[in-house]
């Protein structure tokens, strides 16, 4: 019973500083960050208050072991996806800004009347 405690314990500390780590990186958004976050602190203190009885060590401890993966494998697809979540807004900044200069340079040559001119000739 003891190596489930001590394993909980042990997976949350882990996923906790995976976590720090990767939001310090910025390959971690802000609410994926927060909700791993406070899911390792979760394990971390059901790891402190869990009281069971189970004679099936072995059974347990394949659980754990695949739980493990399964929580690495989880953040590594978080990981990837707030990075391209993020390069997908620097690049929607980047398309506007080039758009409004785009409209500059336009208007600059003269290709394209400016929109107050166009009123004035409406009238």
């Amino acid at each position: 019973m003891d190596i489930l405690k001590i394993s909980c314990i042990v997976i949350g500390i882990v996923l906790l500083l995976l976590d720090v780590n990767a939001y310090v990186r910025q390959r971690l958004a802000d609410e994926t960050g927060l909700l791993i976050g406070s899911f390792s602190i979760f394990l971390v203190v059901m790891g402190i208050i869990l009281h069971f009885n189970v004679d099936k060590d072995l059974l347990i401890t394949l659980l754990i072991i695949c739980f493990c993966f399964l929580l690495l494998i989880i953040f590594s697809l978080c990981t990837a996806v707030s990075v391209l979540v993020m390069k997908n807004r620097e690049l929607a900044m980047q398309v506007s800004l080039l758009n409004q200069e785009n409209e500059r340079i336009i208007h600059e040559t003269g290709i394209m009347p400016k929109a107050e001119e166009d009123c004035e000739s409406d009238i």
